[in-house]
């Protein structure tokens, strides 16, 4: 059915109808004037739409193109990823808590939050309020992931207010057509945001797996879930470890295995929240380091975790202790090639040392613990009495809250 209003209206009547500033009149073609332009329209929605649309006035330029799209290389997940990131930002920036609804039926798949609606002016590319401590960051994720599906055949309805938006490419037969909105009316008011991702079904595991909370998997895992602030947001927010292999969730948003974003398995799950992804939605080799620090952090503020954590790395043959010189020595080889061994070599959580020591059942003669690099230097530290925590020479500067061996006898 053709949703082209009727009474087309003139551009004061399209300002004020869509709450949009004068200063950005120039972004707004009414319908009437889009042939003349090269946008020519075929306005046919599934019939089932009739119901809630009332009928489009006029086309909004995102100021984005297909081309500039595919450079950023997103993907389906990506792209629900970002929906649903927004709408949970919206609920919890307006309820305080990020309660979102995902429903299927006839038309497709919603995602619902009942936050403040969506403007014109929040759908320019470059136009965010974001905060500090918000799953989205860069103002451009509800956009880019509503083009992309677009330009991949799943149409995207933005209900919101008395209002309805409509991504669409145009001109469609160009080779780098542009991203515009389609601005209509619906027939119906919507508290919040309701987005339709029109004849897409979505996997119920897909979904579930895509939110932290959701997971199933993790429901009873939870080891530890600590809130605190970063340096420079002043905002608590929590970060949480899972007795779970392999997960890592950004922001409560899935990122993916920790063996494939990080290229190094895990031996926990986790939920960071003060780490963020590159501009790509993907874990970059430089900003490795950090990810690693945040966990450290997590683990600095949880007892709990990091005997737990302690536990893993014996269970997983990093911790242990050997016989050496008539004595003993603990022994320290973190794997590299596992985020929990690779951690030691950016921090030695504080607190840590003293949960080695109570796994291992050393409480008592904690005081006599020094750090040595070399199997000569074990066998003097047990001809003193001291017992000698063996680690490789480049971990050594990072435990340094264990005395070192001196090259001189006890006294």
């Amino acid at each position: 059915m053709n949703m082209v209003t009727d009474t087309p209206l003139e551009i004061k009547e399209l300002l004020r109808t869509y709450n949009i500033s004068p200063g950005m009149s120039a972004s707004i073609i009414p319908l009437r004037d889009a042939k003349s332009r090269g946008l020519l329209l075929e306005l046919e929605e599934p019939s089932e739409l009739v119901t809630k649309i009332a009928g489009y006035d006029a086309l909004f330029s995102t100021g984005l193109s297909k081309d500039y799209v595919d450079k950023r290389e997103f993907s389906l997940f990506i792209s629900i990823r970002e929906l649903l990131q927004n709408a949970l930002d919206e609920e919890e920036r307006v309820n305080g808590r990020p309660d979102v609804r995902i429903e299927q039926d006839a038309h497709g798949t919603w995602i619902a939050d009942t936050g403040r609606g969506i403007t014109v002016e929040a759908l320019r590319i470059g136009g965010s309020d974001k905060e500090c401590w918000m799953r989205g960051y860069y103002g451009e994720g509800l956009k880019l992931a509503a083009s992309f599906l677009t330009l991949n055949q799943v149409p995207v309805y933005l209900f919101t207010g008395q209002m309805v938006f409509r991504f669409i490419a145009l001109p469609r037969d160009d080779q780098n057509p542009g991203i515009f909105i389609l601005l209509g009316r619906s027939k119906e008011a919507i508290k919040g945001t309701k987005i339709l991702l029109s004849g897409y079904k979505a996997d119920q595991g897909f979904m579930e797996k895509i939110v932290r909370f959701w997971n199933k998997d993790l429901a009873t895992k939870l080891i530890a879930e600590e809130r605190f602030p970063s340096e420079d947001c002043p905002r608590e927010m929590p970060s949480a470890i899972f007795d779970f292999p392999n997960q890592l969730y950004i922001r409560n948003m899935y990122a993916g295995e920790m063996s494939e974003v990080s290229r190094r398995k895990s031996l926990f799950s986790y939920d960071l929240w003060w780490f963020r992804f590159d501009v790509s939605r993907k874990l970059m080799t430089q900003r490795m380091p950090e990810l690693f620090l945040e966990i450290a952090k997590l683990l600095e503020r949880s007892s709990v975790a990091r005997k737990k954590f302690a536990e893993k790395l014996i269970e997983a043959g990093m911790l242990r202790t050997k016989t050496v010189g008539g004595g003993f020595a603990i022994e320290f080889n973190p794997t590299f090639t596992i985020v929990e061994g690779h951690l030691f070599v950016y921090a030695f959580p504080k607190g840590m040392l003293d949960e080695f020591v109570e796994v291992l059942g050393l409480e008592a003669r904690r005081d006599l613990i020094r750090r040595v690099s070399t199997n000569e230097e074990a066998e003097s530290a047990v001809s003193r009495g001291l017992i000698p925590i063996l680690l490789p020479y480049e971990l050594s500067e990072q435990f340094s809250s264990i005395p070192p061996l001196q090259n001189r006898s006890l006294t």
